[in-house]
């Protein structure tokens, strides 16, 4: 089971890197959409060779050794951005063109959450666009299964191939929690009946499910035959207080007297700001974190390498964990 970490900014891949770079050996995937901006398409399309390596220990292979690495082992999906803010405009023509600067491995139609005859509409013509002009040869198109229960599903699943699909992945699973950006699960229910009715029906050794990774899930999703899944919430989930990035800086004598006290000071005022909820504790929160990356950088890092290295500690617990302990079995 591949994890897809979902991205659309160079700070992700710079995070990614490093630890990628740790595991060489493992297949991890990156996830993108097709309204990134070009600098993005080109940082996206070229890494891992154009990503900065930043707040690595003993690395002690050269640049283009890393690269080579790292690349064998990557694999690169975009979708059209549909679901995203601004929705996407692109005529089937235009999208593919981007998923080729992009260098990706698949490219995903657009579909319709929960409308399986809309989403097959738009199945139609993408494969035709993707057979007539060239572009089987750039990428592997993949069709996407919609509906409301397990039966369509199926049922979508069945005539995406009867339309010549060979990559079919599973969308629509997920819904909004409440009024925020973040997403869950529909139904778990929903998602095993899915998945399960697919794979006993058809057996495929393909099977992508489009948003439903997450480490508390990953070893069912390995259990039912998935392939591939794609992480969203990954960057947003860890250690807001830095700990484990300190505790590692102290290990390699980094941290002075001055940076204890600031950071002693934004714990503090988080704190405090935390249990209140106050407009006067917000304010001092965020002076005394302001303060803490003055001194940081005054000496040699900052807030985003301590973010850098809490992120790749969550992700490495608690992913790569599972995918190493499944190689071992």
């Amino acid at each position: 089971m591949i994890p897809f970490f979902v991205l659309d900014r160079r700070a992700s891949l710079e995070i990614l890197k490093g630890l990628f770079l740790k595991f060489p050996s493992l297949q991890f995937g990156l996830m993108t959409h097709a309204n990134v901006s070009p600098q993005f398409i080109e940082l996206f399309s070229k890494f891992p060779s154009k990503t900065q390596l930043k707040y690595v220990d003993e690395i002690q292979k050269n640049k283009r050794e890393i690269n080579k690495l790292l690349k064998r082992n990557i694999i690169k999906i975009s979708d059209s951005g549909v679901f995203q803010k601004n929705g996407s405009n692109h005529t089937y023509e235009e999208l593919f063109e981007k998923y080729v600067q992009l260098k990706v491995h698949y490219g995903i139609i657009k579909d319709v959450l929960h409308d399986m005859k809309a989403t097959l509409k738009s199945a139609e013509e993408a494969i035709n666009v993707y057979e007539d002009n060239g572009f089987k040869r750039k990428f592997k198109l993949i069709g996407v299964a919609q509906g409301n229960n397990a039966d369509e599903y199926k049922k979508c699943y069945e005539m995406l191939q009867d339309l010549g699909y060979k990559y079919i992945a599973i969308g629509g699973l997920l819904k909004r929690n409440g009024n925020s950006n973040y997403v869950t699960v529909r139904s778990e229910e929903l998602l095993q009946q899915t998945i399960s009715l697919i794979r006993d029906e058809y057996s495929p050794e393909w099977l992508f499910v489009l948003g439903v990774y997450h480490p508390s899930r990953h070893e069912l999703l390995d259990e039912l035959g998935v392939w591939g899944a794609d992480y969203k919430g990954w960057l947003f989930h860890y250690d807001e207080f830095y700990r484990n990035a300190i505790k590692k800086l102290e290990a390699q004598g980094r941290i002075n007297k001055e940076i204890r006290e600031k950071y002693q000071l934004f714990l503090k005022h988080k704190l405090t700001y935390l249990q209140t909820k106050t407009p006067e504790n917000r304010k001092k929160y965020w002076e005394s974190r302001k303060e803490l990356d003055k001194t940081l950088k005054k000496y040699g890092t900052s807030l985003q390498e301590l973010r850098f290295r809490e992120v790749r500690e969550r992700l490495e617990k608690e992913v790569v964990a599972k995918m190493l302990e499944k190689e071992t079995k």
